[in-house]
């Protein structure tokens, strides 16, 4: 019997909101259901009031009469608390904080979602040129000199914050594969988050963005 209530994440076939969540249970071993849930089947979820603020992801704990709870970030500190790996979640109060801190900060990165999973055209060339002379640069020079030379961006230990910091670069890097190219530190970084066990086996199957900006779609790994 699993140690860890029922857990059933329901997003849509993107990679944005959920990813975080996915991440951290793969590290955990955390066992879950991840279910999809199409546009239409969303539409009719949010005008029949089922979801709590209109929204996706949402994770349901407990299985059938469980709680239903909405909003990422809460989904990703929930999840973190599951995680038996020592430091994950920071002891005290300072240093979780601290934590805490660096994933709001990736939070501030949202608009590249939209730019890898939803604009076409002008659209997407209009927004990436923003997000890239406008929104990224001094939340990347902070979060460049916060991370330092640090193994972690909470120093020695993994925490759920660089999984999160880690979505949102991961799609900056698809979209412009050179806009690391002055934070040396930050490729370095990305390799140990995607070495770690759970999350390296995870990022080999999960679908694979394709035709950013054109046709945005996601593609099942061969």
């Amino acid at each position: 019997m699993s140690s860890y209530p029922q857990l059933d994440l329901t997003y849509f076939n993107v990679r944005a909101r959920a990813e975080c969540a996915r991440m951290i249970m793969e590290f955990g071993g955390i066992p879950y259901n991840d279910i999809e849930m199409s546009f239409a089947s969303f539409g009719e979820a949010k005008k029949s009031g089922k979801l709590p603020f209109g929204q996706l992801p949402v994770m349901k704990i407990g299985g059938e009469n469980g709680r239903l709870i909405a909003q990422s970030g809460t989904i990703n500190r929930y999840l973190a608390s599951l995680v038996k790996t020592p430091g994950f979640v920071p002891t005290d109060p300072v240093e979780k904080a601290y934590c805490d801190m660096i994933h709001e900060a990736a939070e501030e990165l949202f608009m590249i979602m939209p730019c890898v999973n939803i604009y076409k055209g002008e659209k997407f060339q209009e927004e990436k040129e923003k997000y890239f002379k406008e929104t990224l640069p001094t939340r990347l020079q902070n979060l460049a000199k916060l991370l330092s030379n640090n193994w972690w961006f909470c120093g020695s230990t993994v925490t759920y914050a660089d999984f999160d910091v880690y979505v949102f670069f991961d799609l900056a890097r698809l979209v412009e594969p050179s806009v690391f190219k002055d934070f040396p530190t930050i490729p370095q970084w990305m390799s140990r988050v995607e070495n770690l066990p759970g999350v390296k086996e995870y990022l080999a199957r999960r679908p694979q963005p394709v035709e950013i900006g054109v046709n945005p779609h996601m593609e099942p790994r061969a």
